[in-house]
């Protein structure tokens, strides 16, 4: 079975993956470059929010493997820069620019990826790793089991004028 992402690495800047998210960065070279796409759908607001996702070109299993060329972890520290960069120029509120990240890699066999988004509304709750986290409102269930509570987060589609508008202008700021 051929690696999704892997297949998209082959991909121009403007070119649209199979599931339909745009390219709109790429760097270095198939070894130690990476390229990022923006998602058709976001798990935020339709209307404000967005997913970029940044991957290596080459199919890295883990987050360590980024250590194992300068050149590949100098162009990831380029990529993720440039990306928060443009992404804070899109949704800057007053003197906020607040941005999410999330990394994940939990099958030994696929491929890292990293994804960034506008940390706000429902896509903005805290993680488990969040010092926030350990002070939200603790339930008992009916087995007495201790949970607590989040927005349920349900991904929608960007309007197509939306998605083509953000895709030429990320593509523009990350020249």
């Amino acid at each position: 079975m051929e690696c999704e992402l892997c297949n998209e690495a082959k991909l121009k800047v403007g070119d649209k993956s199979s599931y339909g998210a745009i390219i709109i960065y790429k760097n270095g070279n198939e070894k130690n470059g990476w390229f990022a796409t923006l998602s058709p759908r976001t798990g935020g607001d339709p209307e404000k929010d967005f997913s970029i996702q940044l991957m290596p070109n080459s199919h890295l299993k883990y987050f360590s493997d980024i250590n194992s060329s300068p050149e590949l972890a100098k162009n990831y520290g380029i990529a993720f820069g440039k990306i928060c960069a443009a992404v804070g120029k899109l949704v800057k509120e007053c003197d906020r620019i607040p941005i999410g990240t999330y990394g994940k890699c939990k099958h030994p066999d696929e491929h890292i990826h990293l994804k960034i988004f506008p940390y706000r509304g429902a896509i903005g709750q805290p993680f488990t790793t969040d010092s926030s986290f350990a002070r939200k409102e603790v339930h008992i269930d009916k087995d007495e089991k201790e949970f607590v509570k989040f927005d349920p987060v349900k991904k929608v589609n960007l309007s197509d004028i939306r998605f083509k508008e953000l895709a030429s202008e990320l593509i523009r700021l990350l020249k």
